[in-house]
């Protein structure tokens, strides 16, 4: 198995593909990094987090989490619990990146997020992906969120509720313009409208981190199914 080669053209390609998600991305950060102040971190417990953890939905959780005095297991079970859909994505891209040695696909993992999934596998479907603009996307990720995360904390002494601000649906805002921009036929859209409806169900009769998986888990089978055809 090869080692991994990264092209300065790859991850250029990767930064500009990614660049509309940053901008929500530093939007979305900004909103975490004043919510743990108000949520008793201490600065470098808030950026460890963005640093170490960096996976949005996973953080917000905890911070809620923490907030509402809960101990230790229970915060790494949700939060676990929440990130299982980074094996999904994870599995969608290794046929991708099969020639690559473990090193550096463990790598590449360490950039795996919504954002950069969505803007890869894009670029592979259309012919023009590579480890190169996965490591590019990535870093157009974890970039802004470190940095607006820390921004986020000097903010926090003027802003009580960044939420009033509509910061928060910078995410998904950005995330749904995505979607659609991959829905280029009726089967991909009926998949897209069932793991929606799966979602909601899971949302009303289990909990936001079921609807998650549950949307998500939904999503990669009727995939599957569609790539079989």
């Amino acid at each position: 198995m090869k080692k991994m080669t990264v092209s300065k053209d790859g991850i250029i390609q990767g930064l500009k593909g990614i660049a509309p998600f940053s901008l929500s991305v530093f939007a979305y950060g900004l909103v975490y990094g004043i919510l743990a102040r108000t949520a008793h971190l201490d600065i470098p417990e808030t950026l460890a987090m963005s640093v170490l953890v960096f996976a949005g939905s996973s953080q917000f959780a905890a911070l809620s989490l923490i907030a509402q005095g809960a101990g230790g297991p229970v915060i790494v079970l949700t939060t676990f619990l929440i990130n299982l859909r980074q094996a999904l994505y994870g599995l969608s891209l290794g046929p991708h990146l099969k020639k690559l040695n473990r090193g550096s696909l463990a790598l590449l993992a360490c950039g795996l997020t919504d954002e950069s999934y969505g803007v890869t596998i894009q670029a592979f479907s259309r012919g023009y992906g590579s480890a190169g603009y996965f490591l590019g996307a990535g870093l157009g990720v974890f970039v802004p969120w470190v940095l607006s995360s820390l921004l986020g904390i000097i903010l926090s002494a003027w802003i009580a509720d960044p939420l009033k601000f509509g910061l928060d649906f910078a995410f998904i805002g950005a995330f749904l313009g995505l979607l659609v921009a991959q829905i280029n036929n009726r089967k991909l859209l009926l998949a897209a409208l069932l793991s929606a409806a799966a979602a909601l169900c899971a949302q009303i009769y289990w909990s936001t981190t079921g609807a998650i998986i549950t949307g998500g888990l939904c999503a990669f089978l009727l995939g599957v199914l569609i790539d079989a055809e």
